[in-house]
């Protein structure tokens, strides 16, 4: 039976329990014959995004370490390579987009959703000079629109489509499928479509690449989510306390990227080769729409889901909320903030939690 942890215990941490940690601290300390804690290995796949910042600041600043975990980082190119190593188990767990596990989920696969890593950091883009018409969902009716199939703008910008009466199935516009974002970018410069769906870091490049963001997709779906991080089942129920530590290294990458942000963004740097200024732009700028955050986002994954359902990406009657367990993550938020009552990042992400979920 999974153990599920009361938010409310975030609001009553006793001098008791500080006391208690705080003398436990010490000992510790005071010990210096301590045996060495041995740390559990864990590969994590990521992809070469600002969007994936928590993990590097997590491995940077040692608070995977922090948390007993020895994690190895594995590049991959795209989202559904990432999820093939995890099901494989040559990953224990990775964060990529969340189209690709919950597809993966409704193939069969018991992939489990345990918590966030970005929302956001998504746009459509225009010719300048086409920005007055195409910032308006209604009038892409008989235009052509560069797309990356099933990446998170793709799904999200098809519902809305069809939320606002265009059904691009039946030909009332043309979804031109392309492999990369930088190809739909290419495809727009050269006139062959009316518009791009783009990501990270490309939307804050775009206005010097001599284009125009036309709408941002947390305009068509607020608060949306985007990459997850995903286990397979029988790898989180083998042990629960593992993925706990885990996320609360995230947690804490949560706490220095809000805190830190010059140094944020050149640890970003070393595993994405883009020029800083985008990079801060992208993370920093008043707006910037891309969002960091280990929150699971559970309401939001069922809203994808469901867009995913509509749009005919996925045929299936699986419960998705059987493939999302918030558990490690409020295990992790309480105890931090148990450990940490003052930080107001700890804080406002516990607030924020029965919100999103």
């Amino acid at each position: 039976m999974k153990k599920w942890f009361s938010m409310a215990a975030l609001l009553c941490v006793t001098a008791a329990l500080l006391l208690s940690g705080c003398d436990n601290k010490k000992k510790v300390a005071a010990d210096s014959t301590a045996p060495v804690q041995k740390l559990d290995k864990v590969n994590v796949g990521y992809l070469a995004s600002p969007e994936h910042l928590l993990y590097f600041v997590a491995k940077e600043k040692g608070f995977f370490e922090e948390e007993g975990l020895d994690a190895e980082l594995f590049l991959f190119t795209n989202s559904a390579e990432g999820l093939n190593a995890t099901i494989a188990n040559k990953l224990d767990v990775g964060s990529f987009g969340v189209s690709a596990p919950l597809a993966f989920t409704a193939k069969g696969a018991d992939v489990v959703v345990i918590g966030g890593q970005n929302s956001g950091a998504c746009a459509l883009v225009c010719a300048p000079e086409r920005y007055e018409e195409l910032k308006d969902i209604h009038n892409y009716r008989g235009k052509k629109i560069a797309s990356v199939r099933l990446s998170t703008a793709d799904v999200i910008f098809r519902g809305a489509l069809l939320d606002a009466g265009i059904d691009w199935r039946n030909g009332d516009a043309t979804i031109t499928e392309m492999e990369s974002p930088a190809a739909t970018m290419e495809a727009l410069k050269k006139g062959s479509v009316d518009a791009a769906l783009i990501w990270t870091p490309f939307v804050a490049m775009s206005e010097d690449m001599g284009v125009k963001v036309a709408m941002y997709i947390t305009e068509l779906f607020e608060n949306n989510v985007c990459c997850r991080q995903a286990v397979m089942r029988s790898n989180l129920e083998q042990n629960p306390e593992r993925w706990q530590r885990f996320m609360a290294a995230l947690i804490k990458a949560y706490d220095f990227y809000q805190n830190h942000h010059e140094e944020t963004v050149a640890i970003t740097a070393k595993y994405v080769k883009v020029d800083p200024k985008y990079l801060a732009k992208e993370t920093y700028a008043a707006d910037a729409t891309m969002i960091c955050s280990p929150d699971p986002l559970k309401k939001s994954v069922n809203r994808y889901w469901n867009i995913m359902k509509d749009t005919g990406f996925i045929n299936t009657e699986i419960d998705i909320n059987d493939h999302i367990d918030t558990s490690a993550y409020v295990a992790a938020l309480e105890r931090l903030t148990r450990e940490n009552p003052d930080n107001a990042n700890y804080a406002q992400l516990a607030r924020e939690f029965p919100v999103n979920n």
